[in-house]
């Protein structure tokens, strides 16, 4: 099966909500694992995306944000509950990037 651009950028933040889920659920037990085990994901889909430096701040901010919304889902071993979250992230990163 082949992926569209759109659809793997989606399942990547689809995966990054799943691990920003577990790391900020282990910070909200004082565990402090959020800054050790950082995935660059992030990088990776400004990357595909195209986002220029001057788009990053926003891009950082909504992207951010959406992480941790993630605390509001329930954890699941698929994270399925979070694959809306992760296409209105996407939706939102691409309503912001200038072409």
């Amino acid at each position: 099966m082949n992926m569209t651009l759109d659809e793997l950028i989606i399942e990547l933040i689809h995966q990054d909500l799943k691990h920003n889920q577990l790391i900020l659920g282990l910070d909200r037990l004082n565990l402090d694992a959020g800054y050790c085990h950082f995935l660059g994901i992030m990088d990776l889909i400004q990357k595909l995306m195209g986002v220029s430096d001057d788009e990053m701040d926003e891009f950082s901010a909504i992207y951010m944000a959406t992480m941790h919304r993630s605390l509001e889902f329930p954890i699941s071993r698929s994270g399925e509950e979070l694959r809306i979250l992760a296409t209105e992230c996407y939706e939102k990163l691409k309503g912001k990037i200038k072409r």
